[in-house]
């Protein structure tokens, strides 16, 4: 199971903009950063007005299945406000640059650097 199934991935310009950045100067420190980047680089590029309300954004609250267990009411967060006791995801986390852009009833499967297979599966999204 490497990169097989990914689904379409929403972003506004703004997003794009402020997270792209953010992956380009923390990459080579930050694993996750060139997952991010990746992800972004396939992005369907929306107007704001036209994301649909199913769509995980930045603060957004998101109920989901990671590797076959549950997380419920998890908000997807930049690194500065991460903290996982609170159910703050970083967006420079594995599962976080992965959520980015997803909608609901999405799911993907893909092999880490770890090379084990991990699968992500989005249950409901609550807009912030």
């Amino acid at each position: 199971m490497s990169k097989v199934s990914r689904p379409s991935v929403y972003v506004t310009e703004d997003e794009l903009e402020r997270l792209s950045d953010l992956a380009y100067a923390v990459q080579g420190r930050e694993p996750a950063a060139t997952t991010l980047i990746e992800e972004l680089s396939r992005a369907r590029i929306t107007p704001i007005e036209d994301v649909p309300l199913d769509v995980v954004r930045m603060h957004d609250r998101v109920r989901f299945n990671y590797d076959g267990a549950l997380y419920d009411d998890f908000s997807l967060v930049y690194p500065n406000e991460a903290n996982i006791a609170a159910k703050r995801i970083s967006i420079l986390s594995q599962v976080g640059a992965m959520l980015i852009g997803l909608r609901a009833g999405d799911s993907m499967s893909w092999r880490g650097a770890d090379g084990r297979d991990h699968s992500l599966e989005v249950l409901s999204v609550t807009r912030a």
